[in-house]
């Protein structure tokens, strides 16, 4: 891995996908690069994920440079286990229900990254990561439409997104953890 770079913006991502013509969500890939990192390193991620986003373009160097960052400034904030680690979502002036559906497409990237990833996640003998799957998962499917614009639903807001990158987080080191612990006990017997 490469030194760290900065993550994109959600914006930079969103005018990188609009030019590509690209339909996937800028907060969705995020969360499909974060759900592979918790499970694998594999680069490939990338290029797979490159392929899905554009279909008609599979070449398009800028868009696989930005996605390389993506994936680089977040495995940096994962490995260091960094509170500077944060999702990709829209900005505080943008509307709450769109602040909260982006944070429902993080989460469901987050879960299909780990899904898909090319090693399974099989029963992890964590409850705590089984727990936090679970909670991501009813985040992913609440239906953000009916967000009110009042403090009270922005602090809501506020707390989830600060959960979900706690989470996310947490999931990624305990993973990590378990995966070095395995190793060397193979390695030991």
């Amino acid at each position: 891995m490469s030194p760290p770079t900065a993550l994109p913006s959600y914006k930079k991502l969103a005018a990188l996908f609009k030019k590509a013509k690209s339909n996937h969500h800028p907060s969705f890939t995020h969360g499909i690069l974060c759900g592979h990192l918790c499970i694998s390193l594999d680069r490939k991620t990338i290029e797979s994920i490159c392929e899905k986003s554009l279909p008609n373009d599979k070449n398009n160097k800028a868009f696989y440079a930005v996605l390389t960052d993506l994936y680089e400034a977040s495995y940096h904030a994962f490995q260091q286990f960094s509170f500077e680690f944060s999702l990709v979502l829209p900005d505080d002036k943008t509307d709450l229900n769109a602040r909260a559906e982006a944070l429902g497409l993080w989460c469901q990237g987050f879960l299909i990254g780990i899904a898909e990833s090319p090693t399974p996640l099989q029963k992890h003998p964590a409850p705590e990561v089984t727990e936090a799957l679970n909670d991501l998962t009813e985040i992913a499917q609440v239906n953000f439409g009916d967000v009110a614009e009042n403090e009270e639903d922005e602090t809501a807001y506020f707390e989830l997104v600060e959960y979900v990158r706690l989470t996310a987080l947490m999931i990624f080191n305990t993973i990590r953890s378990h995966a070095l612990s395995s190793q060397k006990n193979t390695l030991l017997h």
